[in-house]
C-alpha cells in the first residue's frame, strides 16, 4: 500500500493517506446527522459540523490494512483552538463508527508519540474482530 502525507490548507493539520481500497467507502457516512461531507482532493473522507452540537468540529476518516493484517478505521477530530471534549469524542464515535463498534484511544510511548497539532484526538475501531480484552469485572465497569 502507498502511502502520502498532505497538509490540509484550512487547518494546517497534516495527514499520512494511504490509497483508497473499494471497501473503506462502504465505512463512512454520506449525510452523517450533525455533519457535512466537504471532501478534498487528498481527504475524501472528511466532514464539517454543521448542528450546534458539532458547530466547529472537523473530522477526517480513513481506514486501511495495518500491520496486523487486520482492517483498523481511523477517526481525527479537531477544533481550532481546544481539543474536542467527551462530548465531541462520543459524538464523533456514535456517528461515524457506530454506537455498537468498539473504538480505542491510543496513549503512545514517549518514545513515539507525534503531536503535530495539539487539538486533534484520534479513536481507532478494528473492522477484523476484537483486538481489546474484555476489561469488565463484576461489580465494576
Amino acid at each position: 500500500m502507498t502511502y502520502e502525507t498532505v497538509i490540509d490548507p484550512e487547518t494546517g493539520q497534516v495527514a499520512v493517506l494511504a490509497e483508497v481500497e473499494p471497501w473503506m467507502e462502504e465505512l463512512f457516512p454520506r449525510d452523517p446527522l450533525a455533519f457535512a461531507r466537504a471532501p478534498l482532493e487528498y481527504l475524501p473522507f472528511r466532514y464539517v459540523g454543521t448542528l450546534a452540537s458539532a458547530q466547529g468540529l472537523l473530522v477526517i476518516c480513513s481506514a486501511t490494512r495495518e500491520r496486523d493484517e487486520k482492517r483498523w478505521i481511523h477517526v481525527s477530530m479537531s477544533r481550532r483552538r481546544r481539543l474536542p471534549s467527551y462530548d465531541d469524542m462520543c459524538l464523533v464515535k456514535n456517528q461515524f463508527l457506530g454506537a455498537n463498534r468498539l473504538a480505542v484511544q491510543v496513549f503512545a510511548r514517549a518514545q513515539h508519540h507525534v503531536n503535530i497539532n495539539p487539538y486533534v484526538l484520534h479513536l481507532w475501531s478494528c473492522l477484523d474482530g476484537d483486538p481489546v480484552p474484555d476489561f469488565r469485572h463484576e461489580g465494576q465497569i
